[in-house]
């Protein structure tokens, strides 16, 4: 096995020839160019640092892409409109002007007073329903104790004339708890005398039973004696008769004792009949007082309501543009103009104009960036807002040959804030804005294949 391991093998002729020139040694001259070639082929270190930082940039980019994102965003112009209307003040029942407590030009605050009315005959009304309201509950408080049979409970007395009337009420209820008192006692009189009466029917009653008894006893007895002769008939007849008178008389007692009781409870009933007419009474009065008091509850306060408004009030903050009264002890008529305030606004209202295509990513209450196109957005910054309508339809415009939604863009601040003198610029009615709306947030891979999609999805199309 060593040996023919270790046997050369015989090569071809021309194997031999075409191997002799590759393993023949090179010239000295060719090898050095050789060497040269191959060490400037060979690249530098810098070389390879710079591909591998360019395939970690695309590796970093991709993954950075694939995960940041960026609001999609709807891009519209627009403008400064008035978010309200110049507000007209008045009074509905008008009156006499007492005081002016404002001037053209004054800065003034929801509710503040503007003019003041003379409340005298409003007031004077006031006062007499609250009084007639106080002194209906001072009744209601009587007539219920009265009605329910308890001590009445009074109201507290806020002033002079709910204490009179409180004191008036209380001597109102003695008497008429002495009424009641009187009519008691005539019917618990009328009741005693019946009573007796029952008690003399009774007696006499038991006294006239006693007696027939007797008589019929005696008759008993009688009957046989005279039958065996020992008595003459003459006795029994006056035993008979007797015993009859006995037993009539005993009749006549029971009947005047059922006239007696009859009496009583006749008394009894007229008793109660007189306490429930006299609760009746009281119940109807109660009645009427409680009518009375709601009628009056459902006036007090629209009289109230009346005097309050003898205090002309701005409805809303703002700056008095005119005061169309000027003249103490004028006279007002219901509903005629007072003042004029122009309202001072907490936000601006922008009106923009979305094109049709992206009216899609449009909502209400969708995030909004406000540049207002009168200052640098690179200095002074933008305004936030949100969407606060929709126009339900396209509207076209004629001149400019394009449809457009109108989108109401309501700010979540009073304006721009210049930063350095911490002062609020001033944004009037007009001016021009762009108006970023933001959506959906996508990545960046997403936007970048985008185009890509649309070109494939049209290709695949065609």
């Amino acid at each position: 096995m060593s040996e023919l391991s270790t046997t050369p093998v015989p090569q071809p002729a021309a194997a031999a020839a075409t191997a002799t020139p590759l393993t023949s040694p090179p010239v000295p001259g060719e090898q050095t160019r050789l060497e040269e070639i191959a060490e400037r082929i060979k690249p530098r270190q810098a070389s390879n640092l710079l591909l591998w930082s360019i395939l970690a940039f695309f590796v970093i980019f991709v993954v950075w892409a694939s995960w940041a994102t960026l609001d999609r965003t709807v891009r519209g112009s627009g403008r400064v409109i008035a978010s309200s209307q110049l507000q007209t003040v008045s009074n509905l029942e008008g009156g006499v002007v007492q005081e002016i407590l404002v001037r053209t030009g004054q800065m003034v605050n929801a509710g503040q007073p503007l003019v003041r009315l003379d409340p005298t005959a409003t007031g004077g009304e006031l006062g007499s329903g609250e009084a007639q309201t106080a002194a209906l509950q001072v009744k209601i408080a009587r007539l219920k104790a009265e009605v329910l049979g308890r001590e009445p409970v009074y109201p507290a007395a806020t002033n002079a004339a709910v204490a009179e009337q409180i004191e008036i009420e209380k001597a109102l209820h003695a008497a008429r708890m002495q009424e009641l008192a009187g009519i008691t006692g005539s019917y618990g009189a009328r009741g005693v005398q019946a009573n007796r009466a029952v008690a003399e029917a009774q007696s006499a009653l038991s006294a006239r039973q006693s007696a027939r008894e007797a008589r019929a006893a005696e008759l008993a007895t009688m009957r046989p004696l005279v039958e065996k002769g020992i008595e003459p008939r003459l006795s029994l007849t006056q035993s008979e008769s007797a015993a009859s008178v006995a037993a009539s008389e005993a009749a006549q007692a029971s009947a005047s004792l059922a006239r007696a009781q009859a009496g009583v409870t006749e008394a009894n009933a007229s008793l109660a009949q007189a306490r429930q007419d006299w609760r009746a009474r009281a119940a109807d009065e109660l009645a009427k007082a409680q009518a009375d008091l709601a009628a009056r509850a459902s006036t007090l306060p629209a009289l109230a309501a009346r005097v309050e408004r003898t205090i002309v009030r701005a409805p809303l903050a703002g700056r008095i543009n005119r005061v169309l009264v000027t003249t103490v002890g004028a006279a007002i008529s219901p509903g005629a103009p007072i003042a004029e305030i122009s309202p001072s606004r907490d936000t601006l209202l922008v009106e923009a104009r979305i094109r049709p295509e992206d009216i899609a990513r449009v909502r209400t209450g969708q995030h909004a960036r406000i540049n207002i196109t009168a200052y640098d957005s690179s200095i002074y910054g933008w305004i936030d807002g949100k969407v606060e309508s929709i126009s339900p339809d396209a509207i076209v415009d004629e001149r400019a040959q394009m449809s457009y939604y109108n989108v109401f863009v309501r700010t979540d601040t009073k304006g721009l804030l210049d930063r350095r003198t911490g002062k609020l610029l001033p944004i009037g009615t007009g001016m021009t804005a762009e108006i970023n709306l933001l959506g959906d947030p996508r990545t960046v891979m997403q936007y970048i294949l985008t185009p890509i999609t649309r070109l494939s999805e049209r290709a695949f199309r065609e």
